[in-house]
């Protein structure tokens, strides 16, 4: 039996067979001359090893949220805008970290029509801000990178046409779970949306789109590339009404 020569990609969703593999030194995986650089596959190891290095303080700032948070010691962390305390990449929002000082959640609906009144709009949209984070752009980056590892959607979407997003389904229930995909910035919203509710398996009903946090309707019919407000590791709601 001949042994097959070369090795293949390990950059998720490529596994091509180069027959010149890159070694990368920082993660010790093999990757092929497209993904070959550390900048190409985004390398976490490169990532997490330059946030320790430009640090001003030798020591790790440990997660404020404890209730089974398990990057007490992360290279990176957030500071909450409203409780100031500081918090790793997975509970960096007041929901996830349950915020003392959030905003009270919104009444559940029964009925079949949405209260408009009760929805942001793109118009009074402002992104929350996080204060006293030197290395806020780089968490983005690992949270992002993170996502693509994980998320479903089409093969065939190219990756520079890829919108990664976290799913959440409203269905009143009080379920919520995330679930991690990519969307083709080249749809109409309202096709992501009939993707998602095939994907999920979720029961015939009218559905509408919101964006976490400020509960933003979205706009179905628009291209997913021309909402400004919609970017890579948002969360996004399925809500039925």
């Amino acid at each position: 039996m001949v042994e097959l020569l070369g090795r293949h990609c390990e950059y998720p969703d490529c596994n091509t067979l180069d027959f010149l593999p890159v070694y990368c030194i920082h993660c010790s995986k093999t990757f092929c001359k497209r993904h070959g650089s550390a900048p190409d596959h985004s390398c976490l190891s490169l990532l997490q090893t330059n946030s320790i290095n430009s640090s001003n303080s030798p020591s790790l700032l440990p997660c404020a949220y404890t209730d089974g948070c398990k990057n007490q010691k992360s290279p990176i962390s957030f500071t909450c805008s409203l409780c100031l305390k500081n918090y790793c990449v997975e509970h960096r929002h007041v929901d996830d970290h349950k915020c003392s000082y959030r905003s009270p959640s919104p009444p559940t609906h029964h009925s079949s029509q949405i209260n408009k009144n009760e929805i942001r709009t793109t118009e009074n949209f402002s992104k929350e801000k996080f204060i006293g984070t030197k290395n806020e752009a780089l968490a983005n980056k690992v949270a992002i990178m993170k996502l693509k590892q994980t998320a479903k959607g089409p093969a065939g979407i190219p990756m520079e046409n890829r919108l990664h997003v976290f799913v959440q389904i409203d269905d009143g229930d009080g379920n919520n779970k995330r679930y991690p995909f990519y969307l083709s910035k080249l749809w109409p919203l309202g096709k992501g949306l009939d993707y998602l509710i095939k994907e999920l398996k979720l029961l015939p009903a009218n559905r509408i789109i919101l964006l976490d946090r400020e509960q933003i309707l979205l706009d179905l019919s628009a291209t997913i590339n021309d909402l400004k407000e919609l970017h890579d590791a948002d969360v996004i709601i399925l809500k039925k009404i």
